[in-house]
């Protein structure tokens, strides 16, 4: 017979599966906060050797990769012994995502350059290292070092480890939408526009991220909104 004084159970029995999604979602919760509070380059020292705006790119960039990148792989590879193809490091469905990132690359570049008083918030915070955007060698280089260790981890983070690591334990709709939660807080301090942006970024990078089963995609989608952002504000001032 149930006691009157019995207390409801009010978590699910814990099993593998719980077990799983603590491993999951308190990292990348953790990497996220101490990314934003800690690395951020409006949260680093502009004193000392961080002074010099390029170091402190870089810093913020190396910060970056290791917090989004580097933990969540030991996570995968040593802790949950998984690989990290499952996590979307393969093509995957290239015939559906090369086309439709490249339309809507192509789109994204004509209303940037259309209707460039949309990009008067953002020009207080982008290009983020402007002395980059100096010379051809200079811009190329910043481009590809931001594609590697920024745009590569972040996408690790929020479109492999996060949006991966929960489909099986909530529906691909639910998965989507709590990895587009802290990437989108993430940018709470950045221009308003750049905000409510990150939310149709995040909805739709996991989305294609799915869609092809790969990171490959939304990762060149992002990282070529990212470019073709800082040469338009660069070639409209």
């Amino acid at each position: 017979m149930k006691s009157a004084l019995s207390i409801p159970r009010l978590l699910p029995q814990s099993g593998v599966t719980d077990v799983r999604v603590a491993f999951v979602l308190l990292p990348a919760l953790l990497v996220t906060l101490l990314h934003r509070d800690l690395c951020a380059v409006d949260a680093l020292p502009a004193t000392g050797v961080l002074g010099d705006m390029s170091i402190r790119v870089w810093t913020y960039y190396a910060c970056t990769f290791f917090l989004f990148g580097a933990v969540p792989m030991m996570i995968v590879r040593g802790v949950l012994h998984e690989q990290p193809v499952d996590y979307g490091l393969r093509a995957g469905d290239w015939r559906f995502g090369l086309p439709l990132t490249v339309l809507l690359l192509a789109g994204f570049a004509i209303l940037t350059f259309a209707a460039p008083a949309g990009l008067d918030p953002l020009r207080r915070v982008y290009p983020v290292d402007p002395g980059a955007m100096d010379s051809p060698a200079l811009f190329l280089r910043h481009a590809t070092l931001r594609l590697v260790l920024f745009y590569t981890a972040w996408e690790f983070l929020f479109r492999g480890f996060l949006l991966q690591g929960l489909r099986g334990t909530v529906s691909d709709a639910t998965a989507v939408m709590i990895q587009t939660l802290p990437s989108a807080l993430w940018h709470i301090g950045y221009p308003t526009s750049e905000i409510y942006a990150s939310v149709a970024g995040g909805l739709l990078f996991g989305w294609l991220a799915l869609r092809t089963r790969s990171l490959l995609w939304p990762l060149l989608l992002h990282a070529g909104v990212g470019i073709i952002t800082d040469l338009a504000i660069t070639l409209t001032r």
